[in-house]
């Protein structure tokens, strides 16, 4: 065979032929059965698969730790605090006083339609006056008065007789007392009756009698006239000649409405009495009305003090009367 046969024709004695023979015969064969196994590990070994490596848990990423804030942006903080404080005080004043112009406004509206609740509806003043053409205005003087030997006060008998009242006298005989009614509301306010309300009496002061004036028109001012002596009696309606005709106001008398004011006259009359048996009443008028469908009452006083007036006399010369310069003696009084 072909071994056989190169074994033959090369010559003896040189190894590194049959070495390399060798060789190359064995890589003829073939790769031995250690290769194999190796092989057949390696493809085992290689068809597994690596186990994967557990993932460890991932650790928190560390803060940074803040910088401090430079002193500029504190500063630019501490001054929009303080700015936003300003804004919102500023705010809550232009609040109240937008309030109250709106509480005032509607008080104002509320004053020209209707009065706040507790508010007087209708409101009163009064004067008292003499009307010397038609009346006789008497005062009692204070004892121990001497005005007769005196001039008139600045030449006017009526602020004489106002200085004796002063210094301790009284208004007697007779007054007027002129009524300012003014109504609040929108609703007209009708009067049913007008009376004299006595809250006391006491003695007449015991001095001098003065008078200026005396019945020289042809006509009273006033026809509603009331009497003290009858304080249950209410303010009477007279004719032409001083005589009673009705109750005070016989026809409808209405105080107008939403701020107008009304004016009435009442003669208030005390009759007539001499010596310890004269008293001096003091009064406020009692003034009865209707406004809507309610009935109410309204106190007329003169500044807050009740009025006051003395009983007259029957007999004129017993009493000083005023002239030009000064006072007549009693019995030329006419």
């Amino acid at each position: 065979m072909t071994e056989t046969t190169s074994e033959q024709q090369d010559p003896a004695g040189e190894p590194e032929s049959v070495v390399g023979t060798e060789s190359e015969s064995e890589s003829d064969v073939g790769p031995t059965e250690h290769e194999e196994q190796d092989d057949a590990v390696a493809v085992d070994t290689a068809d597994e698969p690596e186990p994967e490596a557990e993932a460890e848990p991932a650790a928190p990423p560390e803060e940074p730790e803040p910088e401090p804030e430079p002193e500029d942006q504190r500063l630019g903080k501490r001054l929009r605090g303080q700015l936003r404080t300003l804004a919102l005080a500023g705010a809550g004043v232009a609040l109240s006083a937008v309030v109250a112009a709106v509480v005032s406004a509607y008080l104002d509206i509320w004053s020209v339609s209707e009065p706040p609740p507790g508010a007087p509806r209708i409101t009163a003043a009064s004067e008292v006056w003499w009307d010397l053409l038609n009346d006789h205005h008497l005062v009692r003087a204070a004892p121990g008065s001497t005005y007769e030997k005196e001039p008139l006060l600045m030449g006017d008998a009526q602020d004489s007789l106002a200085q004796i009242v002063t210094e301790g006298g009284v208004d007697a005989g007779m007054m007027r007392i002129r009524l300012i009614l003014t109504n609040l509301t929108r609703t007209p306010a009708t009067i049913t009756s007008v009376r004299a309300r006595i809250e006391r009496t006491h003695p007449v002061p015991a001095g001098p009698l003065y008078y200026c004036g005396g019945p020289q028109g042809s006509a009273d001012v006033s026809r509603v006239t009331l009497d003290l002596s009858l304080p249950q009696q209410p303010a009477m309606e007279q004719d032409a000649q001083g005589q009673p005709q009705a109750q005070y106001p016989s026809t409808k008398v209405q105080v107008a409405a939403q701020g107008d004011p009304a004016y009435f006259d009442v003669a208030v009359g005390a009759g007539t009495a001499t010596g310890p048996a004269a008293v001096a009443y003091e009064f406020v008028l009692d003034i009865a009305y209707t406004q809507g469908n309610r009935q109410q009452h309204l106190l007329v006083d003169t500044a807050g003090r009740p009025f006051v007036l003395a009983q007259g006399i029957e007999n004129w010369t017993q009493a000083f009367r005023c002239n030009a310069t000064g006072w007549s003696t009693p019995g030329q009084a006419g």
